[in-house]
């Protein structure tokens, strides 16, 4: 399986726990093999879904991570700070940053979502 295509998108929201609020997290990701690809992380209604590829026209993200995929592989493996990257300019958040930073950071950091972004790295 290709990472980013929708098999892995399924894999990586498998059997996680949602947010209890409506949010899309759009993942940008620059330098892969394939080139630029991106993925939808989806949260509403007490479910969570992944979708390969971008919003369709005229929607927008609650927030847009962009990062090059060395970058993210390292993040979602543990092996560097996400404060770090964002910092040194690594990591570029857009939207609403403060709920990436109350939402979604404790909770991609914790039980089976840091489970399952490390199997993502792999």
């Amino acid at each position: 399986m290709s990472r980013y295509e929708q098999a892995w998108c399924d894999d990586l929201v498998a059997g996680v726990e949602p947010l209890e609020v409506a949010m899309q997290v759009l993942y940008v990701v620059t330098d892969t093999e394939e080139g630029k690809v991106a993925f939808v992380i989806t949260f509403g209604d007490d479910s969570v879904t992944a979708t390969a590829g971008k919003l369709p026209r005229g929607q927008k993200a609650t927030v847009t991570v962009t990062a090059k995929e060395a970058v993210l592989l390292e993040l979602w493996a543990g092996d560097r700070s996400r404060d770090a990257a964002f910092m040194r300019g690594d990591l570029k958040i857009e939207g609403q940053y403060e709920r990436w930073l109350d939402d979604l950071v404790p909770l991609f950091s914790s039980g089976e979502w840091a489970s399952q972004w490390k199997a993502a790295a792999a």
